[in-house]
């Protein structure tokens, strides 16, 4: 999972994400994300960690960190929120034949353009993004059934 400082969007993906998976699924995925423009150790934003928290999910020991190019051509699917993170995740890759997805693609009704980041906003906007990425992280659980198992 790919964002902008790796202390929103990216991390509260990553734990719904983590969150759903079976067993089986643990086993055979890992799910990390990083940032386009991260500073490396700060933790999740706080209303993040709130919004999770609702939601029963711990992201509190979450460290946002930078994507490097061995993170990234490492990686069997980066999923990113926005088409600027795609375009620089691209960048780092280079020659590999691996390319960034925009998770709105897995939306199951629609896909969804940019998925907007709530960072500075009330805490509502934190919750409104854990709304719009819900649907999201379920459509790759589905693919990754699909996919992987």
């Amino acid at each position: 999972m790919v964002c902008t400082g790796n202390i929103c969007r990216s991390p509260m993906a990553e734990g719904l994400l983590y969150h759903c998976l079976s067993e089986e699924l643990k086993q055979c995925v890992e799910v990390t994300s990083a940032g386009t423009h991260a500073l490396h150790g700060h933790q999740a934003h706080d209303d993040a960690i709130s919004a999770m928290a609702e939601m029963g999910i711990d992201i509190g020991n979450h460290r946002a960190r930078q994507i490097t190019r061995e993170m990234a051509r490492g990686s069997d699917l980066i999923l990113v929120m926005e088409a600027e993170h795609c375009r620089i995740v691209k960048k780092l890759l280079g020659w590999s034949r691996s390319k960034p997805r925009m998770i709105g693609e897995f939306h199951p009704e629609r896909p969804l353009n940019d998925i907007a980041d709530p960072y500075g906003a009330p805490l509502e906007a934190y919750r409104d993004c854990i709304r719009t990425l819900r649907p999201c992280t379920d459509g790759v659980l589905r693919w990754l059934n699909r996919n992987l198992i």
